[in-house]
């Protein structure tokens, strides 16, 4: 039986479908391991377009690739197609090209999957948010997919080693199986407290059926990961039948907050009393909107938007008062809201993005009277998706990669209103190494000092999604000034 409160999932729309493998002849550990794998004919056409596109072994290297070209400044003359196109829009170019780093993820196992899989995109990405600790190492996911067995895993990146690991199999600490129905990815924002223990909330790759609950499928988990002592904890499924597609955490009252399903179901739970302090729906029909979730920091007030109904509006909800409000100030373009700072700048002000829309705006929240709102145009020419921004530690420069083509890292001058692009690496890598960065940076965020941004590309060979990287790109101190001649 389908149980009573059991959401109903929209299906998700097929995307395109990642591509993996190496240099013609070479044959990493993990594939060897897809040896034993009956491939699929998806999947081992998927193989074979990788062995001819990875044309200098990047899934072979053990170390980041360090490159600095003219070429990262180059604004592109073609599409994708080769056919001619004009960026519009008023924008700077960076006039010095920063020196970046890539690596594809290790631990992507099994690259290519088998025939009776249960797909969702299937193919290794990461769709969280980055995490930075106190102590500047960097925390990101990446995960398979799969409906069935899915693999998801926990990165650490340590920039003063300059190294890149697994840390955490979450399938192993939640005690998944190759045959047990699972979620499929990390969706959210890892947020950790003080002394050390990260929060993590799992997501479905494929909608879950029905067929799913009958086989035991409860809904997402939720678990923590200390990143002193590596210790894990499984604290189970908090909503039943429900997913955890967005999260965030106030690491300074200990409330994890998250989003269940496309209903608007919410949860929030006490990380220092490991309990529930809400579960449920927000009253008069009003629907959470499942992909952003802004944390007043000062206050400790969580806010989105309603999607009951448009105009879409700003809510938000007082953990302490477990109430919820809507306002009357309507999100720009009808939107729905998608990347954030998760930093004020130094009048109080947040910088906010809609999803598809790509409208910019700063925001300014005040839980009595309603937040305020000022917009600030497009995140870039075509006004691109952007999922999550970077605010430097001056509070003078944000950070962000907007979705499509060409995408480059993007500078924002609060000071004068500036877009600037730090570099165009989608071409550059293509023609190099055969290595698509993808059009998708879910996560992205910035060095405790602002000299580095860390993002993970959704790439792969030769086309978007299948081989996630990690991308480090130092910006150069001459573009990022401020006003004192400091960088």
């Amino acid at each position: 039986m389908k149980p009573s409160n059991y959401p109903a999932f929209p299906r998700s729309v097929t995307a395109t479908v990642a591509i993996l493998l190496a240099v013609r002849g070479f044959a990493p550990p993990e594939a060897n391991a897809d040896a034993e794998i009956r491939l699929s004919e998806r999947e081992q056409a998927r193989r074979e377009r990788v062995e001819q596109h990875d044309i200098q072994n990047l899934r072979g290297r053990t170390t980041f690739t360090v490159d600095r070209s003219d070429a990262f400044l180059a604004v592109p003359q073609t599409d994708r197609q080769g056919r001619e196109i004009t960026i519009e829009g008023d924008f700077d170019v960076a006039k010095t090209a920063p020196t970046v780093k890539l690596r594809i993820l290790p631990n992507l196992e099994p690259e290519f999957f088998g025939e009776g899989v249960e797909y969702y995109q299937a193919g290794w990405a990461n769709w969280a948010y980055v995490t930075r600790s106190e102590d500047n190492r960097f925390f990101f996911a990446a995960s398979d997919h799969r409906g069935r067995g899915a693999k998801l895993n926990i990165y650490e990146y340590r920039p003063d080693e300059d190294v890149v690991e697994r840390v955490l199999d979450v399938g192993q600490v939640l005690g998944w199986h190759d045959d047990m129905y699972t979620d499929g990815k990390i969706h959210g924002h890892m947020g950790i407290m003080p002394d050390g223990e990260m929060w993590i909330g799992t997501h479905f790759g494929p909608a879950p059926k029905e067929h799913w609950f009958e086989e035991g499928y409860r809904g997402s988990w939720l678990l923590s990961y200390n990143i002193h002592t590596g210790k894990t904890h499984n604290w189970g499924v908090p909503l039943i039948v429900h997913d955890l597609a967005c999260h965030t955490l106030d690491s300074e009252r200990g409330i994890f907050m998250a989003t269940g399903s496309y209903r608007g179901m919410v949860l929030s739970w006490d990380v220092n009393e490991k309990r529930t302090r809400f579960a449920g729906y927000p009253p008069n029909g009003w629907i959470w909107h499942p992909r952003s979730m802004l944390l007043d920091k000062e206050t400790g007030i969580f806010w989105s938007n309603d999607n009951s109904e448009e105009p879409r509006r700003f809510m938000a909800f007082s953990p302490e008062l477990n109430e919820f409000r809507r306002y009357d100030v309507e999100v720009p373009l009808n939107g729905r809201l998608r990347g954030h700072t998760h930093e004020p700048d130094k009048d109080g002000w947040y910088y906010w993005s809609t999803w598809g829309g790509g409208s910019f705006f700063r925001f300014r929240p005040d839980w009595e009277n309603g937040p305020e709102i000022e917009e600030l145009g497009p995140t870039w020419n075509q006004g691109g998706d952007v999922k999550q921004m970077a605010i430097c530690p001056h509070k003078r420069y944000i950070y962000y990669q907007p979705g499509g083509y060409p995408a480059p890292l993007v500078q924002y001058d609060i000071k004068t209103g500036r877009r600037k692009a730090i570099a165009f690496l989608q071409d550059y890598y293509a023609e190099k190494y055969g290595y698509w960065v993808g059009d998708h940076v879910y996560g992205l965020k910035l060095s405790n000092d602002g000299s580095f941004v860390v993002y993970v590309e959704n790439g792969s060979f030769p086309r978007p999604m299948g081989h996630p990287a990690l991308t480090v790109i130092e910006i150069p101190e001459s573009e990022r000034t401020i006003d004192n001649h400091e960088p």
